[in-house]
């Protein structure tokens, strides 16, 4: 008890005093046909320079633990480099644990370290009377710090091609591994300080020559370990009232909370007094990306850029003709047009209203919408956007909206819909991993199950896959947030809005701003004139967003890869993977155990660090 206690403060004493990090532990070991052992490890440290300023003799040491070498004599060091130069090197018995040797390198430096130590140790295989078998520590307990990504690859000889193999590893914290030919791969992220990472291997016989014989079965010793290490508990009966752990348990709880945020929003939205009575009447007169950027939490660009058509319509700037195909009428109208005509240009214009004559008119006073979709209809990258000169004018159009709603102090409003909807994603996203991980195991447990808990399973995981991302989409998109400053414009605003959805105004088309005036033009803004936005739908292609959705498709579709493989690390977090290619018989077999077996638990383990 002793010991461990002093070593546990060693490593919180060395954490303390050293803040560096492994970024990178890439261990590759080849068992050798004379019994040896052959490693190579490229381990990548960051020093700060407080770590230099620390060290007593500005060296670093690689230990191994008794266990893996006869005498020190054993160790032969064939090459270490730093950063691809040969450093200085030596072999010695350490000096803070005389069970453990070392490998010392005597050159570190701030900033990234890149070290590759390349070191053979002889005679290490054990012959037993059914396999040949070697144990090794890939990754000491003794680091004081984390290491971000750990790789070990221990490599069989070539004689071992075909035949039975068997391996285990041992961690307190348990990664993955896989076969791949003649080599074991074990891949373990963030490996948190005081953990080892060691494993035990058995394979053909007549596949090394050593003088080290033991006269027992080295399958039995493994099987014996694999069954004292990594039994499980047996699984109890889960009741409606099991305590915590439950599945069930869990289930209900996020179901609950999904409700009562539902519930929550749902007041908010409807059932919470209103402080000002419906008004079809705009209460100010104000920038129409200010009043969506309050109440919508949004830079909603096409709605802004209709809105700007609207007012520039209501100010007798532009002109609009809408033809609209009646009921009844052949199929030899296609569709309805609409077209503009640019009446006059006051040299008073607002810089983002210039930018929208710009990028609709050019050098024209006439333009039909449709002709212009269908000549977008070749856009297809960003190249293709800058020979319209679109570019450029969106370009101005954003930063004089972005300027608008930043000098308003409304910025971060103005982005609280886009966060809430990536976190409505990521919500989504686990719920959806949860459920397939979760569901499974709740239902292979029915028999042990009583009736009223098997009802319950199946009210609350339809909830927790269904109604949770429901109810968290009805909150993204109801939920208004701005600075304390603006509560009361919020429910001026608010109350406009609740007129323009009481009022038929949806159903009035753009030309109807000579008779609506500004009340279609902020309608149009907050997204509820329903006819506006169907009549000048060729603004989807105006505002290029088809050009926006290919230039973003990468990046999303490398999220989301990334995403489903981090998922995919979580489902084979621990998993005990047999063979996955060639190298072995099917009777091959490997697993994991967080227990001690293989001479991994108590006396010393290597590690390393710097001085």
């Amino acid at each position: 008890m002793k010991k461990a206690f002093f070593a546990l403060a060693f490593l919180v004493l060395c954490g303390a005093l050293f803040s560096y990090t492994i970024d990178n532990y890439l261990t590759e070991a080849t068992v050798q046909s004379n019994g040896g052992i052959h490693v190579k490890e490229t381990i990548t440290f960051t020093l700060t320079a407080d770590d230099i300023s620390q060290m007593s003799a500005g060296e670093g040491y690689r230990s191994i633990r008794l266990q893996d070498y006869e005498q020190l004599s054993s160790i032969h060091v064939n090459s270490v480099k730093v950063d691809g130069s040969a450093a200085g090197n030596r072999v010695q018995i350490s000096p803070d644990n005389p069970e453990n040797a070392e490998i010392v390198w005597t050159e570190v430096h701030e900033g990234q370290n890149t070290v590759v130590l390349d070191y053979t140790i002889s005679n290490r295989v054990e012959l037993y009377n059914d396999f040949a078998r070697i144990c090794y520590e890939h990754y000491g307990a003794n680091w004081p710090v984390f290491a971000t990504n750990f790789q070990s690859r221990m490599t069989l000889p070539e004689d071992s091609r075909g035949k039975d193999m068997h391996y285990q590893i041992y961690s307190p914290r348990q990664g993955s591994s896989r076969i791949d030919d003649l080599t074991i791969v074990v891949d373990m992220n963030d490996v948190p300080p005081g953990n080892y990472i060691g494993g035990c291997y058995l394979f053909a016989r007549d596949s090394v020559h050593t003088s080290r014989v033991v006269n027992a079965s080295a399958l039995a010793i493994l099987q014996n370990e694999r069954e004292s290490y990594s039994k499980q508990e047996p699984q109890k009966p889960v009741g409606l009232f099991d305590g915590e752990g439950s599945p069930v348990c869990c289930c209900s709880t996020v179901f609950l909370i999904c409700l009562v945020l539902g519930l929550a929003a749902a007041y908010n939205t409807f059932l919470k007094p209103k402080k000002y009575p419906d008004n079809l009447m705009p209460p100010d007169r104000e920038e129409p990306a200010v009043v969506a950027a309050l109440l919508r939490n949004e830079i909603p660009e096409k709605d802004l850029f209709a809105s700007t058509l609207v007012d520039l319509i209501n100010r007798n700037i532009i002109d609009i003709i809408e033809l609209e195909k009646k009921p009844g009428e052949t199929m030899e109208l296609k569709r309805e047009r609409t077209i503009l005509f640019l009446k006059k240009r006051p040299s008073d214009l607002k810089p983002y209203e210039n930018a929208v004559l710009d990028l609709i008119f050019s050098d024209k006073k006439e333009v039909d919408l449709d002709q212009m979709a269908e000549d977008f209809k070749n856009v297809h990258t960003k190249d293709d956007a800058k020979k319209m000169s679109v570019e450029k004018n969106m370009e101005t159009y954003h930063s004089e909206m972005k300027k608008i709603i930043k000098d308003k102090g409304l910025w971060h409003s103005s982005q609280g819909r886009t966060v809430r909807k990536s976190q409505l994603g990521s919500l989504t996203f686990f719920l959806v991993a949860f459920s397939l991980c979760i569901i499974p195991y709740m239902f292979s447990s029915v028999p042990n199950m009583g009736i009223e808990v098997v009802v319950l399973l199946l009210i609350s995981a339809p909830g927790v896959i269904i109604l949770a991302p429901l109810l968290a989409y009805y909150y993204s998109t109801m939920k208004s947030e701005y600075p304390k400053m603006y509560a009361d414009e919020f429910e001026k605003w608010d109350a406009f809005r609740r007129g323009v959805q009481a009022s038929r105004l949806k159903e009035y088309p753009p030309g109807s701003a000579v008779i609506w005036g500004e009340i279609l033009t902020y309608a149009t803004a907050l997204g509820l004139a329903d006819k506006v936005e169907k009549h000048l739908s060729e603004l989807d292609a105006l505002i290029v967003q088809k050009v926006q959705t290919v230039q973003r498709m990468r990046p999303h579709m490398y999220a989301f890869y990334a995403s489903a493989l981090e998922i995919e690390n979580l489902a084979s977090y621990g998993s005990r993977s047999g063979p996955s290619t060639g190298g072995f018989s099917s009777g091959s077999s490997g697993g994991w155990s967080s227990g001690g077996g293989g001479g991994f638990s108590g006396g010393s383990s290597g590690g390393g660090g710097f001085r």
